[in-house]
């Protein structure tokens, strides 16, 4: 159980969707049907960001979710499969697999407004997608999203009731200490004058865009890893 098995990878993939495979084609359909009623009236869609942001909060905050049940817990813990094969496959599935789900869905939601148009107003259009959202998405928000999932997902492994929530309220908190923390240092920077003094020996854009894109995928491999651990704890 040491070595990492694609073999067993495969069954535990095949496990989720034969538990899962209703519950992912109901919450696309809702997505389906939201971008479809909501682009009716416009030419040009955009895909509805926040939206699916809340769907991938709470898929990643539920992935081990059946960790908090006695029951549920025992069964997946005593799935023959090792730790690292487990976690892989709740990434590849909280961080690939449900992301491209919920677009695809959202896609074909606005495009499917155009053929129902077409018997409301006897006219056809075909909806085009602001793909601002998707091809030419920030990297930020790229990072940012699998960051979300990432500590969503060790807080559904770390809390053993209401890990969503939880997560939630310590993020939160964890941002506000930051924006204090950063005004603050902000802020007696600027009294001194050591901001204005230092903007114009700034290293490139270019250069600032590498090193906070480094932070936040070794963010997000470090959550990985405490995932693992706390995983590694549960089943010890």
């Amino acid at each position: 159980m040491k070595n990492i098995s694609f073999y067993r990878i495969g069954l535990l993939f095949k496990r989720y969707f034969c538990e899962n495979w209703k519950k992912d084609v109901i919450v696309a359909a809702i997505i389906f049907a939201v971008e479809m009623l909501t682009s009716l009236e416009q030419e040009t869609s955009s895909v509805s960001w926040f939206v699916l942001f809340i769907f991938f909060i709470l898929y990643s905050g539920r992935i081990f979710g059946m960790l908090g049940k006695p029951q549920k817990a025992i069964n997946y813990l005593m799935l023959p499969a090792s730790r690292v094969e487990k976690l892989t496959v709740n990434i590849i599935l909280s961080h690939f697999y449900y992301p491209v789900l919920l677009i695809a869905a959202s896609c074909l939601g606005i495009w499917a407004s155009s053929f129902f148009c077409y018997f409301i107003y006897d006219e056809f259009t075909f909806k085009s997608i602001d793909f601002m959202g998707i091809w030419g998405v920030e990297w930020y928000f790229v990072l940012f999203l699998l960051l979300t999932n990432a500590i969503m997902m060790f807080g559904s492994v770390y809390f053993k009731k209401a890990a969503v929530i939880k997560t939630l309220l310590c993020e939160a908190a964890f941002f506000v200490a930051f924006m204090v923390v950063f005004s603050g240092i902000w802020l007696i920077s600027l009294r001194n004058g050591f901001v204005l003094r230092r903007i114009d020996q700034l290293p490139a854009e270019w250069l600032i865009n590498v090193i906070v894109s480094a932070i936040m995928l070794v963010e997000i491999a470090f959550f990985w890893l405490l995932s693992y651990f706390r995983l590694k704890e549960t089943e010890a």
